[in-house]
């Protein structure tokens, strides 16, 4: 109920920042972004985790990351957002994610209240990495590309803080919800 909630409020934030009065369910599209639209910002962007569309197997937990766009106007997002788990207080824990690279990158535009996602593979500390520092993150830090701000996103799982450790992977972006 409260992961479901959390995307209840994402979607209600990108709604109210748009001066609409429902929750808007629109779809983004891929494809090569003209000039005239910009690229999405950090202020553009709700992001947010769905862990009740999380699945995985032998380890390895695949997260939607998904970015709402609640700005008024159609933005694109391209290639692989920075993340990295922290703590109450935002300092990072352990390494950030690495990207996989075996998709390339392309173009997503997204419109006004529309949702672009990555997927986070997260590996799960305790069992594949012993003795790696664990601890519980309290969020992501999500970098959306091509961006030096970052916006927070609620991930409550184990992370190692040996930053040699990789537990964390990310796929790029693409269009729609994750």
């Amino acid at each position: 109920m409260l992961f479901r909630s959390r995307r209840v409020i994402a979607a209600a934030v990108a709604a109210l920042g748009l001066g609409i009065g429902s929750a808007v369910v629109a779809s983004s599209s891929a494809s090569a972004a003209p000039a005239a639209i910009p690229e999405c910002t950090s202020a553009n962007l709700a992001v947010w985790i769905s862990p009740e569309l999380a699945n995985g197997a032998a380890g390895t937990i695949y997260y939607p990351l998904d970015f709402t766009n609640i700005s008024n106007h159609t933005c694109y997002l391209v290639g692989w957002p920075g993340v990295s788990a922290v703590n109450g207080n935002i300092k990072q824990l352990g390494a950030a994610a690495v990207r996989d690279t075996t998709i390339p990158r392309r173009v997503v535009n997204v419109a006004p209240g529309g949702t672009a996602h990555a997927t986070l593979l997260y590996v799960d500390a305790v069992v594949f990495n012993p003795g790696c520092g664990r601890v519980t993150a309290s969020y992501l830090n999500v970098y959306p590309p091509d961006q030096r701000s970052a916006r927070i996103a609620f991930f409550d799982n184990a992370v190692c803080t040996v930053k040699a450790r990789t537990y964390l992977r990310i796929r790029r972006i693409q269009p729609g919800v994750g």
